[in-house]
């Protein structure tokens, strides 16, 4: 009985909402040969523009720390921004801090506000790798690959599951 009552509750303020939302229609009851400014097309000239996308000029930002890498970039106008540990360690780059930028995916120049800009980072007190070992997972081989230094998180992610390991005992 309680729960009739409260489904009961609900739905009346529903169905009132509902009927509320229904009101007569104003477009439809003015006679059609009278039309407002609103009704008109735009003229020619006047179109809007089906292009909106704006280029800027993204900003190198190798050497800086990530946070004003990220704030520099956006006041740029680039919102689409990731990061990525450069040493291929799987960290997080959660204290922004406390991480600087090795190099960007998106060239420093003339780019549409949508690119997507990936920063490569090492934490402040390490040194840039020479290439960027993070930026994405290696080619299935023959050989295992050398998780030496890596976390967990990376070897998991190269491990599919489809990968077995024999641990001799």
């Amino acid at each position: 009985m309680h729960t009739r009552t409260i489904a009961a509750e609900l739905v009346a303020p529903a169905a009132l909402m509902l009927t509320a939302c229904e009101g007569t229609d104003t477009a439809s009851s003015k006679p059609s040969s009278v039309q407002s400014a609103n009704d008109q097309p735009p003229a020619a000239g006047n179109a809007p523009a089906t292009d909106d996308k704006k280029t800027v000029t993204l900003p190198d930002m190798i050497g800086k720390g990530l946070q004003p890498a990220q704030d520099q970039a956006q006041a740029a106008g680039f919102y689409s921004l990731t990061s990525h540990d450069a040493l291929g360690r799987g960290r997080m780059q959660a204290f922004d801090r406390n991480w600087k930028v090795c190099s960007q995916t998106s060239t420093p120049g003339e780019h549409p506000t949508d690119t997507k800009v990936d920063f490569a980072t090492v934490k402040l007190e390490e040194s840039c790798p020479a290439t960027d070992e993070g930026a994405a997972p290696q080619a299935a081989g023959s050989t295992m690959p050398d998780f030496t230094s890596k976390s967990v998180k990376v070897a998991r992610q190269a491990l599919d599951s489809s990968t077995s390991i024999t641990v001799a005992p």
